[in-house]
């Protein structure tokens, strides 16, 4: 991959108005992630986001304990997710982070059931008690 390509897929991002890309073409990885600068404040974004989540769903929302960033992913710029939509999960399992300061904190299930939605994309900035998962909770 020469540096045309990249500057093709860095265009790419900016024009699709996409917050993260990843390309694997053999052995070689790239990974571009938009500037968060030029993105309204993450209040802004997550208000609209939230509402409609309440309104479309009736399960259990698991919210973030704290401002940061939040990553679904387990490593960085790794396909290995904490957990998808339609995983079965318990109360207390981990279903991503969120990183102040560079601290990550884990996001537990305080419930068990299934991810009915993932509402925050990897990498986005949340707030405190922003919704970042519905789960539909296991019926005993």
């Amino acid at each position: 991959m020469d540096i045309e390509e990249v500057k093709a897929y860095a265009k790419l991002l900016k024009e699709e108005d996409l917050k993260v890309l990843t390309v694997k073409d053999g052995d070689f990885k790239i990974h571009l992630e938009a500037n968060v600068a030029d993105a309204p404040p993450a209040g802004q974004q997550a208000a609209p986001k939230s509402e409609a989540a309440g309104e479309a769903s009736s399960g259990h929302t698991v919210k973030a304990g704290q401002v940061g960033t939040f990553f679904i992913e387990k490593e960085e710029n790794s396909d290995e997710m904490f957990v998808s939509v339609g995983d079965d999960v318990s109360e207390g399992d981990t279903l991503g982070v969120i990183e102040a300061m560079k601290v990550f904190n884990d996001v537990k299930a305080d419930v068990s059931g299934t991810v009915e939605e993932i509402l925050v994309g990897n990498g986005e900035s949340v707030e405190y008690d922003q919704p970042l998962f519905i789960l539909r909770p296991k019926e005993d």
